[in-house]
């Protein structure tokens, strides 16, 4: 009974979550999808100063037809200084995005040169073309 209430209190900001992800979502065009996601990665990088060595994107069906995700894993080095704003930046995208996985490993003896290893998944509210 608490929990019902409790969800009834947060209907509101829920709704205001969804109607932002929605707006937010990837383009149901796969190709413009990962162009957009690319594009931004870059343009976060270069902001940062934060060597992008790969970006690897790959479909995923969704748990329900309803959508798919755009999962992304980014190879990038950088100082701790660099990597974590650019993570700032992911982090505050308006993308409908969700950082799965990150992983720091020190390229240096001193630990002032730093990998990323990042696995970020976007949302498209559009299922997965293609074969199951």
């Amino acid at each position: 009974m608490t929990e019902g209430r409790a969800l009834v209190a947060r209907g509101a900001k829920l709704r205001s979550q969804w109607d932002d992800m929605q707006k937010n979502a990837l383009p149901k065009d796969s190709a413009k999808a990962e162009q957009d996601l690319i594009t931004a990665f870059d343009r976060w990088g270069r902001a940062n100063n934060v060597e992008l060595a790969s970006i690897k994107p790959q479909w995923k069906r969704g748990s329900t037809p309803r959508y798919s995700q755009l999962e992304c894993r980014v190879d990038a080095s950088g100082t701790l200084s660099t990597l974590t704003r650019f993570l700032y930046e992911v982090e505050r995208s308006p993308l409908a995005l969700r950082v799965d996985s990150v992983e720091f490993t020190a390229r240096d003896d001193n630990g002032q040169k730093l990998s990323l290893g990042l696995v970020v998944s976007g949302l498209r509210l559009s299922p997965l073309e293609g074969k199951p």
